[in-house]
Order: C-alpha cells, then structure tokens, then sequence
C-alpha cells in the first residue's frame, strides 16, 4: 500500500467522538477565567495604581516587573545572612534605567493562604520596595496601611 499521508489534516479537528471543538470550560465573565499569573499580575498593578493615587507622577517613573522566583544570587545572599526566601527586591534608578521593583509571584503565593491575604502581602511587598527605594518610612509611603510585622 503506498497512500501517501496529507501534510495536514483536510477539515476541521474534532475530538474522539466526533463532536466539533469544545467552548472555554469557564465563561470568560467569571474570576477563574484568568490564569494564576495573570490575577497576580492584576494584584500588582492594582497596588502601583492604589500608591499612583497618592503619589501622582512619582509611580509612574519606577518600573514594575513579575518573575516567578528570585535569582540564585539572591537566594544566596539570603541563606547566608539567615534570613527567608526575598519576597521581592528593588534596583534604584541609573543614569539609563529607571527604577525597577521585582515582585517574585511564587513565594508570595506559597505564603498567602487566600486572595485577600495574596492582595495584602502584594502591597505590602510593594510599598515596602518603595519606602526602600525613596528612603521613607513605610506609614508615609502608604499611611492608611503598612504591614503589622515589624520585621518586614
């Protein structure tokens, strides 16, 4: 027999029994349409837009960025000084770059026990970075809300 196979398949691709191609399992209108990266993505944008609101045109210069898991270097650096996994890190403003705060989505989401918890410790990563990297304290970065850990 030689029958030559198509280089691809004629018509459309149907499941195992014969019924075209299934829908989104979850209606897009519904919170768990979006994939884990992405709330945790929304989480940080909401809480650059909620220090925006204080602190109009001062935000905006400083870069956000998401990486699912700090460096090996910074690891590192943790371990020998005692200290836990980095939450997130901050790199100050060069003469090329602006500043830039790491957020690192999976310990962050290992330690928050719910969404609303997850939300919290996003902030408080997040204006914790900033106080960082203004040299300000924390309850003047955001006073209406820091985190109850002294040593954070």
């Amino acid at each position: 027999m030689n029958s030559k196979l198509p280089d691809r398949p004629s018509g459309p691709r149907r499941n195992r029994h014969g019924r075209g191609r299934r829908g989104p399992l979850i209606p897009m209108h519904l919170p768990a349409y979006r994939s884990r990266p992405e709330r945790f993505d929304d989480a940080v944008m909401a809480s650059a837009q909620r220090l925006a609101q204080r602190w109009p045109g001062k935000i905006e210069k400083i870069e956000f960025l998401i990486d699912p898991v700090p460096s090996d270097k910074l690891l590192d650096q943790a371990s020998a000084l005692g200290e836990r996994v980095p939450l997130a890190s901050s790199v100050p403003a060069g003469a090329r770059s602006p500043a830039r705060i790491i957020i690192y989505r999976l310990p962050i989401e290992q330690i928050a026990g719910n969404t609303g918890e997850l939300l919290d410790l996003v902030h408080q990563c997040v204006v914790h970075e900033v106080a960082q990297l203004w040299m300000k304290p924390i309850s003047e970065v955001d006073p209406s809300y820091f985190p109850e850990d002294p040593d954070f």
